[in-house]
């Protein structure tokens, strides 16, 4: 008999951590799923003349308004960008397109790294 109960609460054990890894699966495609990145999907344009300083030792550019979107390069503190334009993204933060002093888009960069923090112009 206490084979069987201690039997019986190994499987109930296994079962439930079997499911909350499922559960935790589901949660991050879910995740993964939400987020969209790619100019296509966020277009821009120079509606901005402000510029500012990223304020962070390395600034991650990336490729959408989103930390999981593909990072395309850095950028370094102090370093000027100019501003296009800006989104909120599905999360509430705010994301700002830049360019470099030549005029060159650089892509999305998340502006709690800017100072001032980012475009006043949205896309």
């Amino acid at each position: 008999m206490r084979t069987r109960t201690w039997f019986a609460g190994l499987m109930a054990g296994a079962a439930l951590l079997t499911g909350g890894s499922v559960a935790t699966a589901q949660a991050a495609a879910d995740d993964a799923q939400a987020v969209t990145c790619g100019n296509a999907y966020w277009p821009h344009h120079n509606y901005d003349s402000g510029s500012g300083k990223v304020t962070v030792s390395s600034a991650a550019i990336h490729t959408g308004p989103y930390g999981a979107c593909t990072t395309v390069g850095y950028v370094s503190k102090d370093t000027t960008v100019y501003f296009d334009c800006k989104v909120v993204n599905d999360y509430g933060n705010d994301w700002t397109w830049v360019r470099d002093g030549n005029g060159s888009s650089l892509g999305w960069i998340y502006d709690e790294y800017l100072n001032p923090r980012g475009a006043t112009e949205g896309c």
